[in-house]
């Protein structure tokens, strides 16, 4: 039975021959690696805070190698269950794998800078130089076993990690010898003891080796799976201090992310106007020309428009989709707007959208409802061909350092996830594609829970009776249906930020097109990973 303290920490209630005693919480999992620790973790965030609340721990951190991508998910997770979230991530040094805690936005941003900086790099891979981590250390808790370097970037923030119970003496020597505290960081990336063969799996798969020939010393620990705190007392019980030390550190980081939080970006104002009177101007100059002349009805119905979006804080929006849309019809772009952006006399007035609102009698509030706070959608849809040109317009217009394309996550469906775990298990190409060929092929098999709630039949399921000498293929491939494989670009998602996008999100190269930015330097066309 688990329950909670005054102080919010959770606690262990017993119950033996009738005698109740309570033993508080000690330690909870700062370093756990979530999928979007590409092909090395096994949990999606929101596993990872299950098992936490099951395990009746209070917080849970999240350090996932050279990716901040799951950090959203495992936020809204952990406020779900009511666990404070430590938001982390974890980098290469020379000296071996560091991990990094956030304890305040600055710190977040600080992470994002970090990844956003090795990411873009000619050589992602390489490990992070000391300038460079140096240069975003402010409000970042740091874990590492080789501290010796690092003592003048992350003063008073810097703690020795014990991982493994059969160097948690000499780490603590270590450690007194510096000065420095310690802190039990047990590294999780799968859930059960068993899962460390499927972990083996996706280990090859990401580094295009066979489960055979892969080295145990590139995979996760032995032990990596998620421990309750129980074991890990029991395994650390000499170092009371280090167990402590990750509550300390869980209170150093609580903050919160400014989730839901409109981030509107700044667009170019005549001087000494502000956004709702510029969208005013434009707003009624257009139904001069559209109507010739403003009625009572036009008036009263764009002072209403635009009273609400003002209220909102929406005017940024209208005037940047204006300004593509006004860009696009200039070089000859074909374009087409739709859906309920129609609604809106202030989007007909400026040229957005084409329908009449006021002839068709079509309501504002379904496009924009007073009552909800979610930014309003204006679909737009432009020629695929000339895409581009409009899309570089919005980098050189807005400047590169605040746009990106917006990224997607491609996950595992079941011929990337058979065709993968198979080249991972040494199959030869041809019968890959033999297997891969016996899938079910309706575009509708998305495998995910039918209607009555039951569970949707297996796509592997007949190649299980077909082939059964390789069913672990098969268990393996159904293992990692649905985890991220890799990261990609949306096509026409454009996201445009009030400033630097590195303040609130990483960012990445695409690994594509190239734009050319207003310094006349090139510059990787990035995308949002989140």
């Amino acid at each position: 039975m688990i329950q909670k303290d005054t102080d919010g920490y959770s606690v262990r209630v017993a119950n033996i021959l009738n005698e109740t005693f309570t033993i508080a919480l000690m330690y909870v999992h700062l370093t756990t690696h979530s999928a979007f620790s590409l092909q090395e973790g096994l949990m999606t965030p929101s596993d990872l805070v299950q098992a936490a609340k099951a395990c009746g721990m209070s917080a849970l951190g999240l350090t996932d190698h050279h990716l901040l991508t799951g950090t959203i998910e495992f936020v809204k997770a952990c406020k779900d269950a009511d666990i404070q979230p430590v938001i982390g991530l974890e980098i290469d040094l020379l000296q071996g794998p560091f991990q990094l805690l956030a304890t305040s936005t600055k710190g977040w941003s600080n992470l994002c800078r970090l990844s956003s900086a090795l990411a873009l790099r000619d050589h992602p891979d390489a490990p992070c130089s000391l300038e460079m981590l140096f240069q975003y250390s402010k409000d970042l808790i740091a874990l590492s076993e080789n501290p010796h370097n690092l003592l003048d970037g992350f003063e008073g923030r810097l703690y020795i990690p014990l991982r493994n119970s059969s160097n948690a003496g000499s780490l603590s020597a270590q450690a007194r010898n510096l000065g420095l505290p310690t802190v039990v960081a047990h590294p999780v990336y799968y859930q059960t003891p068993e899962q460390a063969r499927l972990q083996k799996t996706l280990a090859a798969i990401r580094l295009n080796q066979t489960v055979i020939t892969i080295s145990q010393t590139v995979l996760a620990p032995l032990d990596g799976w998620f421990m309750p705190a129980q074991i890990i007392e029991e395994r650390f019980k000499e170092f009371p201090e280090a167990l402590q030390a990750t509550i300390e550190i869980t209170e150093r980081c609580r903050f919160d992310l400014p989730l839901g939080k409109p981030q509107m970006p700044v667009v170019p104002l005549p001087e000494d106007v502000t956004a709702a009177q510029h969208l005013r101007d434009k707003a009624t100059t257009g139904a001069k020309e559209l109507y010739g002349e403003i009625t009572p009805q036009i008036q009263t119905r764009l002072d209403h428009e635009l009273e609400v979006i003002s209220r909102m804080g929406f005017e940024p929006i209208f005037l940047i989709v204006e300004d593509i849309l006004n860009f696009a019809r200039e070089t000859g772009v074909p374009y087409s707007s739709r859906g309920s952006a129609a609604s809106s006399l202030v989007a007909h007035c400026l040229g957005i959208t084409s329908p009449d609102p006021l002839r068709l009698n079509l309501y504002f509030e379904r496009f924009l409802n007073p009552a909800r706070v979610t930014p309003p959608d204006i679909d737009t849809d432009l020629c695929s061909r000339r895409r581009d040109s409009v899309i570089q317009h919005v980098f050189d217009t807005y400047g590169s350092d605040k746009v990106a394309m917006v990224g997607t996550i491609n996950r595992y469906r079941p011929r990337s996830a058979l065709g993968d775990v198979a080249k991972a298990y040494g199959l030869e190409p041809a019968k890959v594609r033999e297997l891969a060929n016996q899938l079910p092929h309706a575009w509708w098999a998305r495998f995910e829970e039918s209607e009555e709630g039951e569970d949707a039949p297996s796509p592997f399921a007949e190649l299980r009776t077909t082939h059964p000498n390789y069913r672990s293929i098969f268990d393996d491939a159904e293992a990692i249906l649905k985890l991220p494989r890799h990261l990609s670009m949306h096509p026409g998602g454009v996201i445009v930020a009030p400033g630097a996008l590195t303040d609130l999100v990483p960012v990445m190269n695409s690994g594509g097109k190239v734009w050319s930015s207003p310094n006349s330097t090139l510059t990787p066309w990035k995308h949002w990973a989140w």
